[in-house]
């Protein structure tokens, strides 16, 4: 009973720190292949070091949505490193190169 108690609260800490910004950049083509491209990011001392941003020109010239999430996976390594690492996952949709003709 007791191993209850104390995995409740522990599940509900790690849970209560994901979450997610989803920045749609433009209306998404029709018919268009996307290509999402993920990178996780580090941050250090619960965010204050480190900015945390991606260069989206990198993948593509105009993204069709960019995103920031904060997963469980990131809190659990967050947690285990006493908030001195703090990674982000940061995601960027483009349309593929050569559009709804390759296949």
């Amino acid at each position: 009973m007791r191993t209850s108690h104390t995995a409740l609260p522990l599940l509900l800490l790690a849970m209560s720190g994901c979450y997610r910004y989803r920045f749609e950049q433009r209306p998404e083509p029709s018919g268009a292949q996307l290509v999402t491209h993920e990178e996780r990011v580090p941050t250090y001392l619960n965010g204050f070091i480190g900015t945390g941003r991606v260069d989206t020109s990198r993948y593509c010239d105009q993204p069709v949505r960019t995103e920031l999430q904060v997963t469980a996976t990131d809190v659990l390594l967050s947690i285990v490193s006493l908030l001195i690492y703090t990674p982000h996952t940061l995601r960027v949709t483009c349309e593929q190169p050569g559009g709804s003709e390759a296949r």
